[in-house]
């Protein structure tokens, strides 16, 4: 069973921004389920660079919308990534480091409660503004 599903309340009404969400919630399964299945750490590894990166160029993605639809809390949102991508960068270090399932878990569950958090919260404040964003 998946950790966190993609439901229509986790849309913020962009698609490529959407389209980002569903991919890192498939990313966070897809490490879950490997924690499950004994896959590996290497292999789990791998998965995590590719969330890492994917998160990275969401997060950029994301922020260059909410300016070019002028946003007003912007400058609270992008430290929020920061907050988010400081401790991701920590946390993926500590895993280069020693790749163990410990660390590589709490990874998942900070992406995961950022998913829940992040996205329901703070994500849904400026979806009034991208009216037009995918044009």
């Amino acid at each position: 069973m998946s950790l966190i599903l993609w439901t229509n309340n986790y849309s913020v009404g962009v698609d490529v921004l959407d389209a980002d969400h569903i991919m890192i919630f498939s990313l966070i399964n897809h490490i879950d389920e490997a924690h499950q299945s004994g896959t590996d750490e290497r292999a789990i590894g791998r998965i995590l660079q590719v969330l890492m990166d994917r998160a990275t160029a969401h997060f950029r993605r994301e922020e260059r919308l909410m300016e070019d639809h002028g946003y007003p809390d912007l400058e609270a949102h992008v430290a929020e990534h920061r907050r988010i991508m400081d401790e991701l960068q920590r946390l993926h270090s500590a895993y280069q480091a020693n790749p163990s399932a410990q660390v590589s878990r709490e990874i998942v569950e900070l992406l995961a409660e950022w998913l829940d958090g992040h996205v329901l919260k703070t994500d849904m404040r400026y979806r009034p503004y991208m009216g037009d964003a995918d044009a």
